[in-house]
């Protein structure tokens, strides 16, 4: 099985004119990977869900407990818009799944929560979600992962 390579390193991005934490798959901002796939999505110049960026205490909270989930399964808000920083505009889902001493990327998708849902509760995010088909699934080496998302989550 070919394990992919993720890294998170400061870059500037398409939006951001600063640098700020960026999510490299193979070397490929994970951003330009999905705009590629998807041109007409204008997904191009998301950043990662950077938990010092997000503003409002209970989004940071949301965020960062499913960055550091062990679940077996677990929907992972990974990339927002950089206009607002919040999880209320384009927002991007991996299904993480980790088994067998892997972490996989399983899916990738577009949350389609609407604002209701998210009044409700933030665990909402991840429940509806327009699935990007031809994201293709992404395998890591589980020290590598979370080392590198842990960069995600400084505050």
């Amino acid at each position: 099985m070919a394990l992919n390579k993720i890294e998170v390193k400061k870059m500037t991005s398409k939006y951001c004119d600063s640098e700020h934490e960026c999510v490299l798959i193979d070397e490929v901002p994970l951003d330009v990977i999905v705009h590629s796939l998807y041109p007409n999505h204008h997904l191009d110049g998301l950043i990662p869900t950077i938990l010092d960026w997000i503003d409002e205490p209970r989004e940071k909270a949301f965020v960062r407990s499913r960055y550091l989930s062990f679940k077996q399964r677990e929907m992972l808000p990974i990339l927002m818009c950089p206009d607002d920083c919040d999880l209320w505009c384009t927002l991007i889902i991996v299904e993480v799944v980790r088994f067998e001493g892997i972490i996989k990327w399983e899916r990738m998708g577009i949350d389609q929560c609407t604002r209701e849902d998210l009044i409700n509760s933030f665990e909402n995010i991840g429940t509806k979600v327009e699935w990007l088909e031809k994201v293709p699934s992404m395998t890591f080496q589980p020290e590598e992962y979370d080392s590198q998302i842990r960069k995600l989550i400084r505050e």
